[in-house]
């Protein structure tokens, strides 16, 4: 079976892929499934899209890769199925979508952001209004199999549509192995952090007074993974640039993860992979109990949650004074995350996705 992804982000750049079909690979090529990729972005767009401003060099960028896009999807003859991954052009209605079905090629659409909710970016203002929210609906109709990551995003696709699979995002389990005692965290001080990307990095200002609290402690050292302006002057931290190749190894410095959530339209729908990954390594999350928080975490077992200052303190702190809870939350959030959040634990389902868009 031979599969042409459209997507919008160029290979091994964006979270989504990094945890869905790029991950999946491996799988489906042991099951003869095999992917090609045609990718929207080009090399300038994706380095301004997410910077504040810039709107002409955006619009430029963005009528440029749509006229570089076309001809990629031009001759579909080789390919037994195609994958739309959210949106194949980040803007407009989905009108390649609909041509490549008319085609008579099957639609894998794998929807993985509320994208049916309009958003207004705040890099982008305006410009997000052109993504059209409501194709998301269309795109549903017209696919053969619907993926969605979360149990909202299957709640709305199963409304347009019958074959509907929860996938949720997913880690390598050969490589977020848990935790194993002796790995190098006894290191005198407990190590509360985060790791996000330049979007969600202001999501810090949620908790930044018990940031402060904590940052005045002697026994705690604060990280920061992947954002760039934090906006926490005040609070004493160390940063660390996000890397794809360190990632793993980044993470492995924590001994607490902190996943703050902002109120927003899109929060109660989303799937949090950040959360995934700390629990697969064994370092126990402290979250905002929104979206799928709510079905990945067990509070007090494998994570706990946190609504306010109050409750980040209590669940940190009791974290950080005690190792033995440390080590036994790190442990169940490991198994259970190995259980039901790595690519090999949803290889069969993944594959059989797949084969239902032949079906």
């Amino acid at each position: 079976m031979r599969v042409l992804v459209l997507t919008p982000y160029p290979y091994g750049t964006t979270a989504g892929p990094r945890s869905s079909f790029e991950l999946w690979e491996r799988v489906l090529r042991e099951a003869d499934i095999s992917l090609e990729y045609a990718v929207f972005e080009t090399d300038r767009l994706h380095e301004i899209i997410y910077r504040p401003g810039l709107v002409g060099q955006k619009a430029l960028e963005m009528a440029r890769a749509y006229t570089k896009f076309v001809p990629k999807v031009r001759d579909l003859a080789p390919y037994d199925a195609v994958l739309v991954n959210r949106e194949a052009t980040l803007i407009g209605p989905a009108a390649i979508e609909r041509w490549v079905a008319r085609r008579g090629k099957p639609l894998i659409y794998l929807l993985d952001d509320p994208l049916y909710i309009p958003y207004r970016s705040p890099s982008n203002g305006w410009l997000s209004y052109l993504k059209a929210p409501g194709k998301v609906k269309t795109l549903c109709g017209i696919s053969k199999v619907v993926l969605a990551n979360s149990p909202s995003h299957v709640a709305f696709a199963r409304r347009h549509n019958a074959n509907v699979w929860e996938i949720p995002s997913v880690v390598d389990a050969d490589r977020y192995t848990g935790w194993i005692p002796g790995d190098g965290r006894d290191h005198g001080t407990v190590c509360v952090g985060w790791s996000g990307s330049p979007s969600t990095a202001m999501n810090l200002q949620m908790i930044r007074q018990p940031l402060k609290a904590w940052s005045r402690r002697s026994d705690v050292q604060l990280l920061f993974i992947g954002g760039r302006d934090f906006g926490l002057a005040d609070v004493p931290h160390d940063e660390a640039p996000w890397r794809a190749e360190s990632e793993v190894d980044d993470l492995r410095r924590l001994d607490v993860g902190l996943l703050p959530v902002p109120a927003t339209r899109w929060a109660p729908h989303k799937f949090y992979l950040k959360l995934v990954q700390y629990m697969a390594l064994g370092i126990p999350p402290v979250a905002t109990p929104v979206g799928a928080n709510l079905a990945v975490i067990e509070d007090g077992v494998t994570g706990f949650f946190a609504s306010d200052d109050a409750g980040w303190r209590a669940a940190v702190e009791r974290l950080v004074g005690d190792a033995d809870l440390r080590e036994r939350c790190g442990r169940q959030a490991a198994e259970m995350a190995h259980r039901r959040y790595t690519v090999q634990a949803n290889a069969e389902k993944i594959v059989a996705a797949f084969r239902s868009a032949l079906a």
